[in-house]
């Protein structure tokens, strides 16, 4: 008994579609003409929006946090972590009852 991948038949049908294929010709693109400009309006709630983003930037201990990281002067403290961590999982637990 012959066990045999396929691949020679693969290779065969391959070998066998040798007809052309037809290529698809893009036309040219035409210029457009006479086109309206686009006019965009930002209503008063988007601006009330951004300012309210501006005003919510980060705040001076947050730009402190972020300058002593890219110091590599940033000290994490573990102990903090693990007391985040345990009150998360009781109060997780508490939920859960």
């Amino acid at each position: 008994m012959k066990i045999g991948n396929g691949y020679n038949s693969y290779l065969k049908a391959i070998q066998k579609d040798t007809t052309p294929k037809e290529t698809i010709k893009a036309e040219p693109l035409k210029p457009r003409v006479n086109e309206a400009a686009v006019k965009v309006e930002i209503s008063e709630e988007a601006k009330r929006l951004a300012e309210t983003t501006i005003a919510s930037a980060p705040s001076a201990k947050a730009q402190e946090i972020k300058a002593a990281i890219q110091n590599g002067t940033y000290k994490v403290s573990a102990e903090n972590i693990a007391a985040g961590m345990m009150k998360a999982m009781e109060v997780q637990g508490a939920g859960s009852e």
